[in-house]
């Protein structure tokens, strides 16, 4: 306070904001470039307006004939508070710019210095996924994409990263959902274990053949649908949608969306992709998230998604049905607990709401992609249908495991996914404190990584003309694969996806049925570069409109099983 009243220090002065500044620099340096800071968003706001609140009421009590009005302590406190973060960006970018662990990668400046660089370009079109193949064949397998970010596009970065052996967890990404974790979202290895054991039951191969006639009879009612317009231009990418959320809200929660019986697009479905896209532009500023949750207007259809999931929730648990569904096998371990936990209600919301959406999108792009292909390739789409065809002449039961066989009707799965990843630009993963080595190129510790699968499938080293949609690449031709081990698009390691052969098992259906009953073509008007042009990599793959028409194939109609 004598030094306040000597005048030494002039809050308003120069020597003020030169120390303020100071400070700034020091808390970056010392405190904010160590450990991750996303979720600490809005507490840091909070923190940083009270503080300057406080520093105002104490300014006008100790110092009243200087600081009598409010106005005049708010001004020079604010101009410190600007001064100090003036400091912790100053040294950002200094440190990013010149002297950090990732400097000597190479890759865009800009990107170097923040978040932006990348943020803007996936905002552009949403088509992350080509951005950084093009950046990949500017600089390399390796390439800085933002300042503590990089993409790392060789085979070996497959296992290193994404491997059951690699040492690397999952990145900040994983907190986009916070406070809420569901299973996707654990980053902790320990955690992960117990809570992945109860999914498991949930996928395991009895509960498969358990859902599989869910899965069947959806199928008739996708098929019940195209019957009505055959003939006519048929929009694939919502009825593939309306399929997939229809398979899985019956999965999670016990009964349907009703879109295939209304083809209407249903809340849930919109408000997904609506804020998936959010996600798609935002994924690598992620503390800007809390500031979304917490901001009024801006959280009010947060809010209002996430009362409707808990809703769901409620009236799930309330159900007793008939036949097995996912969320039986989560509830039950839930409800054996003698007290579950704030935090165990809201993860199992979580993971009510992640069993709806990760079958949901993958499965509806993989079958619109599939079948854009099917429709540029008419020899693929003949193949096809006689090996489809030869199966419903030699066997009696064309289930799930009868058509898991048909290699053919894999390769084309197969090929459809290698050129149209779901998860286009891969997923987050951070390197361990120690770093990781790949390809003998140290990558420091608390780095993030990715590799990107649509840059990694379309790899002339790893497939003979990657660009070409060629099934016989995986089954007459497979010289034409000269690097299976790269393709993963259910991802790899602990943290694959868990929902695969029940993906498998209804693109698998779906497919069968339809080329069996049609040939395929696009429909007049439909232009297949636009498409492609319309594909927005939103983390899981969203998709144009893809107008195709469904003809009555020539042949046997009861031995098509059309009567």
């Amino acid at each position: 306070m004598a030094i306040l009243e000597s005048g030494l220090l002039d809050l308003s002065s120069w020597n003020a904001r030169i120390l303020a500044f100071g400070a700034g620099t020091a808390l970056h340096l010392f405190l904010f470039r160590f450990g991750e800071w996303d979720t600490w968003t809005t507490s840091l706001i909070g923190s940083f307006v009270s503080l300057q609140l406080l520093s105002v009421a104490t300014l006008m009590h100790l110092l009243p004939d200087t600081y009598a009005s409010p106005l005049t302590a708010a001004a020079a406190v604010s101009g410190l508070a600007w001064s100090m973060l003036l400091g912790i960006w100053s040294s950002m970018l200094v440190y990013r710019a010149f002297f950090h662990r990732l400097n000597r990668f190479p890759g865009p400046f800009r990107a170097r210095l923040s978040n932006l660089y990348i943020t803007t370009l996936s905002a552009k079109k949403l088509h992350l996924y080509n951005e950084v193949q093009q950046l990949h064949k500017t600089y390399g397998d390796v390439v800085r994409i933002g300042p503590s970010e990089l993409s790392v596009a060789s085979k070996s970065a497959v296992s290193a990263i994404l491997g059951t052996q690699s040492t690397c967890v999952k990145g900040p990404w994983y907190n986009i959902l916070y406070p809420v974790v569901s299973l996707q979202m654990v980053r902790n290895k320990a955690d992960h274990i117990p809570r992945r054991k109860v999914w498991d039951r949930g996928f395991g191969a009895k509960a498969l053949r358990e859902y599989e006639p869910r899965v069947v009879d959806y199928t008739e009612q996708l098929m019940a649908q195209l019957l009505k317009r055959e003939g006519s231009p048929v929009n694939v990418t919502d009825w593939f949608n309306f399929y997939s959320f229809d398979v899985m809200g019956d999965l999670a929660w016990g009964k349907s969306f009703g879109m295939l019986r209304d083809g209407v697009k249903h809340y849930f479905m919109k408000t997904l992709h609506a804020d998936m896209v959010n996600v798609g532009i935002f994924s690598h500023l992620v503390w800007l998230f809390p500031i979304f949750k917490a901001t009024p207007i801006l959280n009010a259809e947060s809010k209002r998604f996430w009362r409707w999931i808990e809703q769901q929730v409620a009236e799930r648990r309330k159900m007793k049905p008939d036949r097995p569904d996912v969320f039986s096998w989560l509830l039950e371990h839930h409800e054996s607990k003698p007290k579950p936990t704030a935090q165990e209600e809201l993860d199992l919301h979580g993971d009510a709401y992640l069993i709806a959406v990760a079958g949901s999108d993958t499965t509806a792009a993989s079958l619109t992609c599939l079948f854009y292909e099917l429709a540029r390739n008419p020899d693929a789409l003949r193949t096809l249908q006689r090996e489809v065809d030869e199966l419903h002449e030699t066997s009696e039961n064309v289930d799930g495991t009868a058509l898991g066989k048909l290699k053919y009707l894999d390769a084309v799965i197969n090929e459809a996914l290698r050129l149209h990843p779901p998860v286009p630009s891969g997923v987050q993963r951070m390197t361990p404190p120690e770093g990781v080595t790949i390809d003998n190129t140290f990558i420091p510790g608390n780095s993030i990584v990715q590799v990107p699968s649509y840059t990694m499938f379309r790899d002339d080293r790893y497939f003979t003309s990657a660009n070409e949609f060629i099934p016989e690449r995986w089954t007459t031709q497979k010289e034409l694969t000269k690097n299976e081990s790269v393709f993963v698009p259910f991802s790899t390691g602990r943290y694959s996806c868990i929902g695969k052969y029940l993906g498998l098992m209804e693109v698998r259906h779906v497919t069968a049925r339809i080329v069996r009953q049609y040939d395929i073509k696009f429909a007049p008007g439909q232009d297949p570069a636009a498409f492609v042009e319309g594909k927005r990599d939103t983390f899981t793959l969203a998709l144009a409109p893809l107008d195709l028409v469904f003809t009555r194939r020539r042949h046997d109609s009861k031995a098509a099983g059309l009567e």
